[in-house]
């Protein structure tokens, strides 16, 4: 079944220049008002303008704020709070403000009333099918009545970190089991919802965005991965499925000579304990739980709404190909993987010395180096004054591998080095220290 837009053609028309429309032939007067069918597929990727993102104040630390009462039982990441009524069952929160009518709570209240008037006076770029199911949007605002996502369905936000996505329900949200999903680097921190009264996420739903209901929120046991600020601003919040706390933004990985470089940054951070680094060997390992290897941990920033940037070295690798992710655990253990990322590690041939690691070193080194081409190659110790102190390689060796040699010093005095790689009548050299 296809989903359809509803389109003012008058408004579309008068955009257009005088030379077109008079070839069009078209004539619209100013009163009338026709709506095209066009299906999903064919306005998926218009480009409307990015809007501002909708300031939220003080909420911005909330994983839930009602007005008359929080009840469930779930952990939230962020802060917990309501004007009236009270907090029951079992509501584990990662945040510091946490009650029922503190000041902090009335301030963020407040700011979420600035965020509905906000969000509800933006100018609309397009009405969209109340069933959200088969739906591709780019950033923009979009407008609907009582929006709903079925079960199995999918409705995509397609766009890049910084892209933002404004939509409106004028009544009720009922994500029943379908998958708000990101591409493209999009982030949950810009999906914002406005919903004219109340909205309800059902178990076996997967959601992204922040919620901002004149009204009510309902999130059942059971909805698989839940990304989200839940903000009502005149009813309560039920809340009985975790909400996930890390927002990864980017993660990439390249190479860098025979290491691999880890980056990733995240947007928003909250009760974030660290992360795992994982690798596999792609080119001999199944994509199977325990062809996954940890190789590191980044500590990570606990509760945050600031920009954090990561970056992990792994300098444990040689030729091939491999595929990383990353583990992101909360302080309470729960933890999820992110999207892998994979690389591939070539030696050149080329002549190489690299420089020795570690450097100054007490009293054993390590030196690597690469050959453009097979020969007879020489790897030798001199001292300041020039003399020989030993020589560690001698003989016939390959291009194409990273060569790789020991060098203990334990018997030599303290002092500067140089190391001399000569193959094929070529020489190269690096300074050394041995700091005793």
């Amino acid at each position: 079944m296809k989903t359809y837009y509803t389109i003012n053609i008058l408004d579309r028309w008068k955009r257009l220049p005088q030379s077109i429309r008079g070839f069009l032939g078209v004539p619209l007067c100013a009163g009338l008002l026709l709506a095209l069918m066009i299906p999903a597929a064919a306005v998926s990727k218009i480009a409307y303008s990015n809007p501002a993102t909708i300031p939220l104040g003080t909420t911005n630390t909330y994983g839930a704020l009602a007005s008359t009462g929080v009840t469930g039982t779930a952990n939230v990441n962020g802060d917990v709070g309501t004007v009236t009524g009270t907090i029951n069952g079992t509501i584990n929160p990662s945040g510091t403000n946490w009650g029922v009518g503190n000041g902090h709570t009335s301030t963020a209240q407040g700011d979420l009333n600035a965020a509905l008037i906000n969000a509800s006076g933006r100018g609309s770029d397009l009405t969209i099918a109340n069933a959200l199911g088969g739906q591709t949007l780019t950033c923009g605002v979009y407008d609907g009545g009582a929006l709903i996502l079925a079960s199995g369905q999918t409705l995509t936000l397609d766009g890049s970190a910084t892209d933002v996505f404004i939509i409106r329900a004028s009544s009720s949200l009922d994500i029943n089991g379908g998958t708000v999903s990101l591409i493209n680097g999009a982030v949950w921190s810009n999906v914002f919802w406005y919903v004219g009264s109340s909205a309800t996420i059902l178990s076996g739903s997967t959601f992204n965005g922040i919620i901002l209901a004149v009204t009510s929120i309902t999130l059942n046991a059971s909805a698989t991965l839940v990304t989200a600020r839940l903000l009502a601003h005149g009813g309560a919040v039920t809340i009985n499925s975790n909400i996930l706390p890390v927002e990864l933004v980017t993660f990439t990985v390249t190479t860098n000579r025979m290491n691999a470089d880890l980056y990733w940054s995240t947007a928003t951070e909250v009760n974030n304990y660290g992360f795992d680094v994982e690798r596999r060997s792609v080119s001999s390992q199944s994509s199977t739980a325990n062809s996954w290897r940890k190789i590191g941990f980044a500590e990570g920033n606990g509760t945050s709404n600031t920009v954090h940037i990561y970056l992990y070295t792994d300098a444990s690798v040689s030729s091939g190909t491999y595929a990383y992710r990353l583990k992101q655990i909360d302080n309470d253990g729960i933890y999820k993987y992110s999207s892998e990322a994979e690389i591939t590690i070539a030696v050149p041939k080329v002549l190489a010395l690299n420089q020795n690691y570690p450097n100054p070193f007490n009293p054993t080194t390590t030196i690597t180096f690469t050959l453009a081409q097979d020969g007879f190659t020489t790897l030798k110790i001199f001292d300041v004054l020039g003399r020989e102190v030993t020589t560690l390689v001698n003989g016939v060796m390959k291009s194409g591998v990273m060569n790789t040699v020991s060098f203990n010093a334990s018997k030599y005095s303290s002092g500067t080095y140089f190391s001399r790689l000569e193959s094929n009548g070529n020489v190269q050299m690096k300074k050394i220290i041995l700091l005793k």
